[in-house]
């Protein structure tokens, strides 16, 4: 991502957003948005793996069995709901 894109969600906090390159990165055990090119937000679980068809999924909850396929092309970017990582 060339430029730094930052959100400001309805409840009034803002996230920067990482590149859709990095999602490899992701955290499988953070909950995140994920912020497509049409400006729809989703929020979920992602293990950040895209297959061979340009898509990843995401769950709602950190272990499910079920959830949302997204096309990788389509993401501006995506940014952890919670910024600080949760104490062990």
């Amino acid at each position: 991502m060339d430029t730094e894109i930052t959100i400001t969600l309805s409840n009034g906090k803002r996230r920067k957003l990482k590149s859709p390159d990095t999602l490899e990165t992701i955290d499988g055990r953070r909950k995140a948005y994920f912020v497509m090119n049409n400006l729809q937000v989703f929020i979920g679980y992602t293990d950040g793996v895209v297959d061979e068809d340009g898509d990843f999924c995401i769950t709602w909850k950190s272990i499910a069995l079920t959830g949302k396929v997204l096309p990788h092309g389509r993401l501006l970017g995506w940014a952890y709901v919670n910024t600080k990582r949760a104490k062990k």
